[in-house]
């Protein structure tokens, strides 16, 4: 058949880790065809009478040691001076490890679509001619399948293929977050009785970490009931309870370093933000930036809760989002918005849960009125003057109100 470049039946598996990274790999320099090249599929020569299903099964075991399930991808016909054949296409996911055949593959590794894409497209690195022409179409494909780009404060976000979520940081200190966040998630994930993301790197240079979407939909506009707020505070009260262990490797802020940068940004605020609050409330503004610089028990927080970081499905809050800011700090800034920006028979049932006592109530409602505080000062940079006024009319009426929790 070689000799003699006769047609045949082939089969070709893409390889997908659960992340929807592809394995790549090099022929070695002995195969009879295409020898020293790279490819992304696995798969060979169907013997006579044999089923392609079970064709590329027994290829994919014997090249990569992969034994998932396939999913087909359509057949085709190629043909060039060296090879003819009909071919099988199929994908699998694969959360195994691979075991290259040495008389096949010389070496592998894991590629993202995109950088998949960028090697194809280096005329140096000689690719597999028939996977290019069977399969290119089919990648770029995965690679167009991409929501729109959302512009976070420190990060962008963009849904891959429907079920990833990949995130790139918009400065320096963001990378540094989201190193952490990749580090920290895998270690607190099986600890936590709600569902969140537990990210990987997906790509260096730029940075882009990349986990599976979380169950449900944003908290945003979902009637939160005191159900809910039962489960939301076992969470919070399982998270506070967390074992040092769990985080002290995870390169997360410990409590000296996190408390440094409080400081520092109340600081900030007290030079940027108090000079634009009206005089009947900066008696008021000083005297809250005193109280929150004051030491305070710490442990592991989230660091940024609100609506839009929490999930819900028709059950209830199943998921917590975005995980960057995790730090150890004072538990009462993961209680602010629960207790003070929720529904009140949600707070309730998160003060009984949590059995959050009136020393936290105090310092819970401090960290939410600062919330506006941090508004304002994104609004002198990159928000704009309108976040400014919006922050400062929130930062205002906080201070003005006295609020109650359940």
């Amino acid at each position: 058949m070689r000799a003699q470049n006769l047609r045949h039946a082939a089969t070709g598996v893409v390889v997908r880790d659960p992340y929807g990274r592809i394995y790549v790999h090099r022929r070695t320099p002995t195969k009879d065809v295409y020898p020293a090249h790279w490819d992304y599929t696995a798969g060979g020569v169907l013997l006579a009478g044999e089923d392609p299903v079970e064709g590329a099964r027994r290829e994919l075991a014997e090249e990569l040691g992969v034994t998932s399930e396939l999913e087909p991808l359509g057949e085709s016909d190629y043909s060039d001076g060296q090879t003819s054949y009909h071919s099988f296409g199929f994908v699998t996911t694969w959360d195994g490890p691979i075991t290259p055949q040495p008389e096949e593959v010389a070496y592998g590794a894991w590629l993202s679509v995109e950088r998949l894409l960028d090697r194809l497209a280096d005329p140096e690195v000689p690719f597999m001619p028939d996977t290019r022409a069977l399969f290119d179409d089919w990648l770029r494909a995965r690679a167009a399948d991409r929501s729109e780009t959302h512009h976070g404060w420190d990060t962008t976000a963009t849904v891959a293929e429907g079920r990833w979520l990949d995130r790139v940081p918009a400065f320096p200190d963001a990378e540094t977050q989201l190193r952490n966040e990749v580090r920290l998630m895998p270690r607190l994930a099986p600890l936590l009785p709600l569902d969140v993301p537990v990210p990987i790197v997906l790509d260096e240079s730029p940075l882009r970490v990349r986990h599976r979407l979380v169950a449900g939909e944003l908290a945003t506009a979902a009637p939160l009931s005191r159900d809910d707020g039962r489960r939301f505070g076992e969470f919070l009260r399982a998270l506070h309870d967390m074992p040092v262990n769990i985080y002290v490797e995870s390169g997360i802020p410990e409590r000296t370093a996190a408390r440094a940068e409080l400081l520092a940004t109340l600081e900030r605020m007290l030079h940027r933000v108090v000079p634009l609050v009206p005089p009947e409330h900066q008696d008021a503004a000083q005297s809250l930036l005193r109280r929150v610089a004051l030491p305070t028990p710490a442990t592991l927080v989230h660091g940024d809760l609100a609506a839009h970081h929490v999930t819900t499905d028709a059950g209830g809050i199943v998921g917590v989002l975005d995980w960057k800011d995790a730090r150890v700090a004072d538990p009462a800034v993961d209680l602010a918005w629960p207790l003070y920006g929720a529904p009140e028979p949600f707070s309730e049932a998160v003060a009984t849960a949590y059995h959050v006592d009136d020393d936290e109530l105090g310092r819970a409602l401090d960290w939410h009125r600062l919330g506006p505080w941090y508004e304002v000062m994104w609004g002198q940079g990159p928000g704009g003057p309108e976040l400014v006024e919006s922050g400062l009319r929130s930062l205002c009426a906080l201070l003005d109100v006295r609020l109650s929790a359940g």
